[in-house]
């Protein structure tokens, strides 16, 4: 930052646009500069390169900051998101940043990032362009988004090589460009991956010197088409690139940090971005979820679609073969037939395990998803995508490693799915009776309905506890979504106290399990968050973490037929099957840095019983006695069967 004594920089920015304030993080952490009124005594404007304002500002002769994207961006950065890097400018000069670390040409190859990475990888589909080894013309930046600005280029290019043919593309396509300009050319508007086309054409023409860096540092003669001058040598590119002028953040926490650690994440998130390689169509996702879900789908192919009918969503599936994935419990029953007579690729949807501060059923958005095209994994009577995983993997020593160790911060972070309720106290726990917790589950649950043969109520679970456990302290926690009354399952607490020593009714799961010496259950997940903390576990049902060695198994056919080490089964349940979401910087994300956010959240919002307030409460329980009855009978038009909801908690 030795520029900023140079330039006698004052010590406030005043924003001049909504861009600029959304990234005002990031740039106050760049500068080191704050924001301010635009009336304070010396204040410099800051303005998006390209924008009004700062030309506004330029052209009245005041210093500007002037703002770029930088050239290692995430498919998922905008300027309310965030963004991974950042080109600051002040009056023109470059401002900060610092020379390319070393061994930075060699990483960039090996990341083969370019731009915003919103193209599928690789040259798959490209063959028909490539025919005859054409000059690529390299679309990239502002230039792609001007059509007559880039046609100029384009006319250029074809004058100075006549006996060429030229292929026009870029990361971000080339949207509104003719190209019957001349039969020598060839454009593609989609997105492409200019490593992959580096290797297979004859030269690339670049409108301006730094647009040659990649292209050097692939190998691929270049030919500038800017004005004269001498020719940069490739370290001189890669300085003006991604050196002096340029700020890197963290993709999802916005903070400062190196070239190389930027290269790697944005690497991360371009390689999820990229595993989403087909067209997606969303069905029966309601609105409040939307948001999320579109950012897990999205990849090359743009947005998902969304239907809400088996007849809409295959009619636009087909159009482009896409794939169809269903929120499990709202998928209408025709839909299943009709995908597998167009040959169309099904998935269910369902929350994971690792979820939010706050309950689904108060439409808390989900930070985590499974996506299984074999079944769903409360389901037994089908092996689903987790259950056949499991059976058959070979987990690695690396992933089983991280598993522990992400287990260890779960428990150290006190998580759970939801992370609700009220720290359970330490008075009245008997210190010479074995303490066994009883956990409720809704009792239209699918997983109670398909995977509890024999126990299927929480009056039944609570009397089958005590038979087994006649000398414990019994506690009795009622499912939070019972007890908000959203759904059914509630026992009377007079019949409750027949048979349990204490309903311990809104407390944290965590505070009960840290308690608690053994928990016995139908098919809740706190039997998972049991186990995790190494608890005893006897089993009702069968649900995914019961039948492999792990549990004490009471339903008939439970067993798997294998015996997996708990690291094994956190690395299925919580590493391999589930997908996670940064619900700040709506960003996909791994476990680990989900933990940070929920951790964070949990500590904002501070113990409550549901994290509700009580007239969301109020209306939350309006909702679910006079708006749901009306939205059972929309489903069922569009073919969905009233069937049991999915909460297995």
């Amino acid at each position: 930052m030795s520029l900023k004594v140079s330039l006698n920089l004052p010590s406030v920015l005043f924003p001049t646009s909504r861009a600029i304030q959304a990234l005002r993080v990031q740039i106050e952490a760049a500068t080191g500069l704050r924001f301010d009124s635009p009336w304070r005594r010396g204040a410099v404007g800051i303005g998006w390169q390209g924008g009004r304002a700062a030309a506004i500002l330029q052209g009245l002769g005041r210093p500007t900051l002037t703002v770029a994207p930088g050239p290692l961006l995430s498919p998922y950065d905008t300027p309310r998101t965030g963004l991974a890097s950042l080109r600051l400018t002040l009056s023109g000069v470059p401002f900060g940043g610092s020379p390319p670390e070393p061994g930075a040409a060699d990483r960039l190859r090996a990341a083969g990032l370019f731009g915003r990475n919103r193209f599928a990888r690789g040259a798959e589909g490209l063959d028909d362009a490539l025919v005859g080894t054409p000059a690529l013309i390299l679309a990239e930046g502002e230039l792609a988004s001007s059509p007559r600005r880039l046609r100029a280029v384009v006319e250029r290019a074809m004058a100075m090589a006549p006996e060429l043919r030229f292929l026009v593309a870029g990361p971000d396509g080339c949207p509104g460009f003719d190209e019957r300009l001349s039969p020598r050319l060839h454009m593609l508007t989609h997105p492409v991956d200019p490593w992959a086309l580096f290797g297979r054409v004859s030269r690339v023409f670049v409108a301006t010197p730094e647009a040659a860096c990649e292209a050097r540092l692939a190998g691929a003669a270049t030919v500038r088409l800017g004005t004269d001058g001498a020719e940069p040598t490739d370290a001189d590119l890669l300085a003006r690139r991604y050196g002096t002028g340029l700020h890197y953040f963290d993709p999802w926490m916005a903070e400062p940090i190196g070239f190389a650690a930027c290269l790697e994440r944005v690497a991360w998130l371009r390689d999820r971005y990229t595993a989403n390689n087909r067209p997606t169509v969303l069905v029966g996702i309601s609105g409040w979820k939307r948001p999320a879900l579109d950012v897990f789908t999205l990849g090359p192919h743009g947005p998902a679609t969304h239907a809400m009918t088996a007849e809409d969503a295959v009619a636009a599936a087909s159009l482009n073969g896409a794939r169809v994935l269903a929120w499990a419990t709202r998928m209408p029953e025709r839909l299943e037939p009709l995908c597998a007579q167009l040959g169309l690729p099904l998935a269910r949807i369902e929350d994971g395990f690792l979820r939010s501060v706050g309950l689904g059923a108060s439409l808390q958005p989900g930070a985590s998803i499974v996506v299984d095209d074999r079944g769903i994994y409360y389901d037994p009577r089908t092996e689903s995508r987790l259950a056949h995983l499991l059976r058959t993997e070979d987990f690695a020593p690396a992933l089983v490693a991280r598993a522990a160790a992400l287990r260890r911060l779960v428990i150290a972070r006190r998580l759970t799915k939801y992370n609700v309720g009220l720290d359970a106290g330490t008075d009245a726990w008997p210190t010479d009776r074995r303490i066994v917790l009883v956990p409720g589950q809704v009792e239209d649950d699918a997983s109670v309905m398909h995977g509890s043969p024999v126990v299927r109520s929480n009056r039944a679970l609570l009397a089958a506890a005590r038979v087994r456990n006649p000398q414990a302290f019994l506690l009795y926690k009622p499912h939070p979504d019972v007890e908000a009354g959203f759904r059914p399952g509630a026992i009377p607490e007079e019949e409750a106290l027949l048979l349990a020593d204490r309903i311990v009714g809104g407390f944290s799961i965590v505070d009960l399990l840290d308690r608690a010496h053994h928990v016995e259950t139908m098919t809740s997940l706190a039997g998972f968050e049991a186990l995790i903390r190494g608890l005893t576990v006897a089993v009702h049902g069968r649900p995914f973490y019961a039948g492999w060695g792990l549990t004490e198994d009471l339903a008939p056919g439970a067993d798997r037929g294998r015996r997996l080490a708990l690291d094994e089964l956190v690395a299925g349940a919580l590493l391999v099957y589930p997908l996670y979401l940064d619900p700040v910087a709506m960003k996909p994300c791994t476990a680990e840095q989900l933990l940070d956010r929920l951790s964070a959240a949990r500590d904002a919002a501070g113990p409550s019983r549901l994290a509700l307030s009580q007239r969301a409460l109020f209306v939350m329980r309006a909702r679910y006695a006079v708006l749901n009855p009306i939205v059972r009978r929309l489903r069922a038009k569009r073919g969905i069967a009233q069937k049991p909801a999915k909460s297995p908690e």
